[in-house]
């Protein structure tokens, strides 16, 4: 009875460790994901600005020129950057995080996905803490009554030899 109570026990403890790795796990990429991603549209952001500036500095020199196809030319290739750091901003999620949380997830696909996913693993952490308390208090419950029974028949015992 008692091995059976302990294994039992020890069965509780492993699946609340499990379920709270779990959702550090997911904890962790949703962190790892968004540090990531914010990272490659600065990355991104950056090399576009220097890309623009280079650009415009060609616009001006060829402004200067007599030349004006080459003048042309750099200013909509400068304007074409300028939408691409605005579709990279505006994209951010589908374009950085999501393959990040893809990539560090083989199952997780989306932030809403790995809310839930992490929502979930919390909510199995909790009931495996739950299950373990039950468990300790009953066995707590059990104990006393043990005691307190022994204490009683202790008592009895000594009654009955002091008469």
């Amino acid at each position: 009875m008692e091995n059976e109570f302990f294994n039992q026990i020890k069965n509780e403890v492993t699946e609340y460790g499990k379920s709270l790795k779990e959702a550090g796990k997911l904890h962790l990429i949703g962190i790892i994901s968004r540090v990531l991603g914010l990272f490659l549209l600065i990355f991104t952001v950056v090399l576009c600005a220097l890309a623009i500036f280079t650009f415009g500095a060609v616009a001006a020199i060829d402004a200067m020129s007599a030349c004006m196809p080459v003048w042309a030319a750099s200013l909509i290739i400068g304007s074409a950057y300028i939408v691409l750091i605005v579709i990279a901003v505006a994209c951010r999620k589908p374009l950085f995080i999501h393959p990040f949380i893809k990539l560090l997830s083989k199952q997780i696909t989306s932030e809403e996905e790995l809310a839930l996913k992490t929502l979930e693993a919390e909510h199995k952490a909790e009931m495996q803490q739950v299950r373990m308390q039950c468990h300790v208090e009953n066995a707590t419950r059990e104990l006393d009554l043990y005691a307190s029974l022994l204490s009683r028949v202790w008592k009895a015992i000594k009654g009955l030899l002091h008469k």
